[in-house]
């Protein structure tokens, strides 16, 4: 079967805040504080996530999911005016699950979105990732040139990469 693209819905809150739980603690162990990502796993904070993402909908509307039989395996979000670059999108959020990596489905999800991007006729595209983050290399292998970083909660070094 092949796997789908498309807007985020509300109904996808819940399975989408327990993947994200998922996602940040398989990619951010030994990054970010144990404590931090075992609270994500709770279930008070799922739901204070599912609750945070169905009131968030309207004001994200750049926010898809990759679903492979109905199930929610990757996720991207991307704003077309960055907050610290001039002239550049940027990807706030680019995640697959861990036993989907490999596949090329992150690829499939920067490809949508580098594709509507450039339709509104924007030539740049910013990406932070987080230091020590494998992902890093993925961002390197997809053409991203590195050109500094910077500070991710006021904790955390975060690389940035340009694509233009």
């Amino acid at each position: 079967m092949n796997p789908i693209i498309r807007k985020r819905k509300k109904e996808d809150s819940n399975e989408l805040a327990h993947a994200i739980a998922l996602v940040w603690n398989t990619m951010y162990k030994g990054i970010v504080d144990d404590d931090f990502l075992k609270g994500l796993l709770d279930n008070e904070t799922i739901n204070n996530s599912a609750e945070k993402l169905k009131n968030s909908i309207n004001s994200q509307p750049n926010y898809y999911v990759l679903t492979l039989q109905d199930k929610i395996i990757g996720w991207i979000y991307y704003t077309l005016d960055s907050d610290k670059y001039e002239n550049a999108a940027e990807i706030h959020s680019l995640y697959v699950l861990k036993e989907y990596q490999g596949n090329g489905y992150g690829r499939l999800l920067y490809n949508y979105a580098i594709k509507n991007i450039m339709k509104k006729g924007i030539k740049k595209l910013i990406i932070g990732c987080l230091d020590g983050n494998p992902s890093n290399n993925f961002y390197k292998h997809l053409g991203g040139k590195y050109i500094g970083n910077d500070l991710f909660r006021e904790k955390y070094i975060e690389n940035i990469y340009l694509f233009e």
